[in-house]
């Protein structure tokens, strides 16, 4: 009678283990499919009020819209990136900014994808103007780059600058510098210019955040940085920070920094790169309203 209770016993034991591995598994299976193929397919806005007193007043309440690190070909294909598309106009941006990695160097762009990306970023609506810089991913063919994001209207600030006028005679000037990685980084170049930049409202576009850093060795402060290619770690948990840091990142794990009067904004972009997954680190489209009080 003993010897048939343990029986019983230990077949309820077996059985109790064998719920909590499948139970195990499930919920490890779900985790990889959403970490996988749920996260990294969303896309938010994320939304910033940039109050500053230096602000040509004409620009007060313009909207800019920034997005970085499509990476296509990794989670991004022709279908999300019509959905980005799509997000971008609804905000209806002033000026649209996109602060480069559009490719995944580890997918083949043929020239029908070449001409389908081409054809969507093209749809991309901006009162004012759309700009672009170049990423470290962009040089498995920056030339292909430029002519994808100019034939979409970008201009692509190639170690350059560019004067905004709207409504008055103080402009936003427009400074975009190459991939700190591929050290074609030309901040001397892209300040150079035949109008005065000394007093003018600056906001600099680079793909890597240290280029911070690079400007504070030269005593540079633009007012506005804006920057991506950190992806925020793809994988984020509650007190340890992102996971998977790439070159070029340092100590860049948040999305603001602010060094004296220069504040910096970094997208944590759309795409992945290398492990195509996303953790607590939802893919956005980064919304800035500019006002002057």
């Amino acid at each position: 009678m003993q010897e048939q209770q343990n029986m019983i016993f230990k077949d309820k034991k077996k059985g109790i283990l064998k719920k909590i591995v499948f139970l195990i598994c499930f919920m490890l299976l779900f985790f990889y499919l959403f970490i996988r193929y749920g996260e990294p397919n969303f896309f938010i806005i994320k939304e910033f009020n940039i109050i500053d007193n230096s602000l040509p007043y004409s620009f007060h309440g313009t909207k800019i819209v920034h997005f970085s690190d499509i990476l296509y070909g990794s989670t991004i294909n022709e279908k999300n990136l019509n959905r980005i598309v799509n997000q971008i106009n609804e905000l209806k941006p002033d000026v649209l900014i996109y602060t480069g990695d559009l490719f995944n160097d580890n997918f083949h762009l043929d020239e029908t994808t070449i001409d389908t990306i081409k054809n969507i970023l093209s749809k991309t609506k901006a009162t004012y103007k759309k700009y672009a810089v170049v990423g470290d991913n962009d040089y498995i063919d920056k030339n292909k780059y430029i002519e994808i994001m100019e034939k979409a209207d970008f201009k692509v600030l190639n170690n350059k600058n560019d004067f905004l006028y709207f409504g008055g005679n103080e402009p936003l000037v427009f400074i975009g510098t190459n991939s700190l990685l591929k050290k074609e980084n030309g901040i001397e170049l892209a300040m150079q210019s035949t109008e005065d930049l000394s007093n003018a409202y600056k906001i600099w576009l680079n793909h890597e955040p240290t280029i911070m850093d690079e400007l504070i060795k030269k005593d540079i402060n633009p007012n506005l940085i804006f920057t991506g290619h950190t992806l925020k770690g793809l994988i984020s948990f509650p007190f340890q920070g992102y996971l998977l840091k790439q070159e070029g990142v340092l100590n860049y794990t948040d999305s603001f920094y602010q060094e004296n009067n220069t504040k910096m904004y970094i997208s944590n972009g759309l795409g992945t790169y290398k492990h195509k997954i996303r953790f607590l680190n939802t893919p956005s489209i980064h919304l800035y309203r500019l006002y002057q009080y």
